[in-house]
C-alpha cells in the first residue's frame, strides 16, 4: 500500500493505492495558504492519518505536485503565481520522520506516469498535453523527459504573439475558453453546456469552439514537429468531452503541419483527473 498525494493550486487529492491499482480513502481538501508551510502541514497531517487507517509503518510516498520540481531533490524550485510561499519546499526533507521513500514529480509527469499505466509496451513515445487553467505538457520514451531545469514541455509558453501579449495557454486553455463564452453569452454557459450546444447544432457555441479548437490544434502540430509521438493523450477536466473533443479538434492540426505530414494518435486520458494520484506511486510498483 503507498500513499498518493496530488497537490494543486485550489485542492489537495490524497489516497491509498495497492500493487493492483485499488484507491482507497480517497479526500480532496483545499490547498492551505503556504505562507507558514501550509501545504507540508497538510500534507503530513494526511500521511499521518493514512498510517494510522492502514496500519502502515513507514510507508512509500508519491507526491504529485503543481510547479518545477527537482524529482532528485524532492525540492519546488520554481511555482510562479500558482501557489505563492512554495519555491524551495523540499518534500524528501520535510517527510524524512514519517515516511520511508518519497517520490515527487511535477503533476502534469505524473499523470503521464499514470496513464501508461494502461496502455501497451509496444507504445514507446506518449506526449501528455493537459488543458485546464493552463496547459502543461509531459513526454516520455523509455522515461520522462525532464530537461536540465525541470522545466522540459513547458508548452502551455509556446506560441508566443507579441502583437497580443498572449501565449498557446493563454488562447487554448479552458481559462480561454471561458472567457470567450463570457463575451458571448450574457447567461451562464459552463464549458459541458457549450459542447451540448454545439451538439445540438448551436451556431454561436459551435462557432466559438471551433476558434478555441483551432488554437489547441495549432499546439498539437508543434508537439507533432518537435516530438514525433505516436500517441498524444489529452488531459484535464475537458478530456471528459472525450469523441466530442477530438472531433473538434483533429480537423484543424493540418491546417498548421506540412502538407502530407501526418500526425500521431489523439486520444482522451483514460482516468481523467486521477491519472496523477496513481503516477505518483507507479515507480513504487515497476
Amino acid at each position: 500500500m503507498k500513499i498518493a498525494i496530488d497537490i494543486g493550486g485550489t485542492f489537495i487529492k490524497a489516497g491509498v493505492i495497492d500493487s493492483e491499482q485499488n484507491l482507497y480513502s480517497y479526500q480532496k481538501v483545499k490547498t492551505p495558504n503556504n505562507k507558514d508551510r501550509g501545504i507540508v502541514k497538510e500534507v503530513i497531517r494526511i500521511i499521518e492519518t493514512y498510517k494510522q487507517e492502514f496500519n502502515l509503518n513507514n510507508p512509500d510516498v508519491g507526491i504529485s505536485t503543481a510547479g518545477v520540481v527537482d524529482s532528485k531533490k524532492g525540492e519546488i524550485t520554481y511555482a510562479g503565481p500558482t501557489i505563492p510561499y512554495y519555491n524551495g519546499t523540499n518534500f524528501k526533507k520535510a517527510l524524512t520522520d514519517i515516511a520511508g521513500n518519497v517520490e515527487i514529480n511535477n503533476d502534469v509527469s505524473s499523470a503521464l506516469l499514470g496513464e501508461l499505466i494502461d496502455y501497451n509496451t509496444d507504445v514507446k513515445s506518449i506526449f501528455l498535453l493537459t488543458i485546464g487553467t493552463g496547459i502543461g505538457g509531459a513526454y516520455y520514451e523509455d522515461k520522462l523527459l525532464e530537461g536540465k531545469q525541470y522545466r522540459a514541455c513547458e508548452i502551455g509558453y509556446l506560441l508566443y504573439d507579441k502583437n497580443t501579449g498572449k501565449t498557446y495557454e493563454d488562447r487554448g486553455s479552458t481559462t480561454a475558453l471561458k472567457t470567450s463564452i463570457q463575451e458571448q453569452y450574457k447567461e451562464v454557459i459552463t464549458v459541458e453546456k457549450l459542447f451540448n450546444k454545439a451538439h445540438a447544432n448551436d451556431e454561436k457555441a459551435m462557432k466559438i469552439l471551433k476558434e478555441w479548437a483551432n488554437h489547441v490544434a495549432e499546439g498539437i502540430a508543434q508537439i507533432q514537429i518537435m516530438f514525433d509521438p505516436e500517441l498524444i493523450l489529452i488531459g484535464g477536466g475537458i478530456s471528459k468531452q472525450e469523441e466530442r473533443l477530438i472531433g473538434l479538434i483533429e480537423p484543424f492540426i493540418d491546417d498548421y503541419l506540412p502538407e502530407n505530414y501526418g500526425h500521431a494518435i489523439i486520444e482522451t486520458t483514460s482516468k481523467g483527473n486521477d491519472s496523477a494520484l496513481y503516477g505518483a506511486v507507479s515507480t513504487f510498483y515497476n
